[in-house]
């Protein structure tokens, strides 16, 4: 009666949970199948694409100012600074996208454990 749960049955088991695809989950009412997961495989790719493109046209750009009678030390700067900003990028979105893999991993965990219970 200490305000324990109670113990559970011989022989039971959680009922077992089934894999939704993305339509699925997305449809799913009751939120007990999540999507963000699902989707941050395709989010992280499409980022490091853009990242990519991004660094490759500043890349570029300083190339072409470089050829510049006057400006050309801003095309150098440009270039040389287009792989450390794609680096820094790349660090920041994984790190932001690693902190919303964690918080939901923390949850399937916690689901685990309530079915245990």
């Amino acid at each position: 009666m200490g305000g324990r749960p109670p113990a559970p049955q011989p022989g039971w088991e959680p009922p077992p949970r089934t894999q939704k695809g993305l339509v699925g989950a997305l449809l799913d009412a009751n939120f007990d199948h999540l999507v963000t997961p699902k989707l941050i495989k395709v989010w992280y790719v499409l980022a490091l694409v853009l990242i990519t493109v991004q660094c490759l046209v500043v890349f570029g750009f300083g190339v072409w100012i470089a050829t510049w009678d006057d400006f050309w030390a801003w095309g150098v700067i440009l270039v040389l600074t287009s792989p450390v900003v794609w680096l820094f990028e790349l660090i920041m979105v994984r790190i932001l996208m690693e902190a919303v893999i964690v918080r939901f991993k923390g949850v399937e965990y916690l689901r685990v454990i309530k079915d245990k219970i």
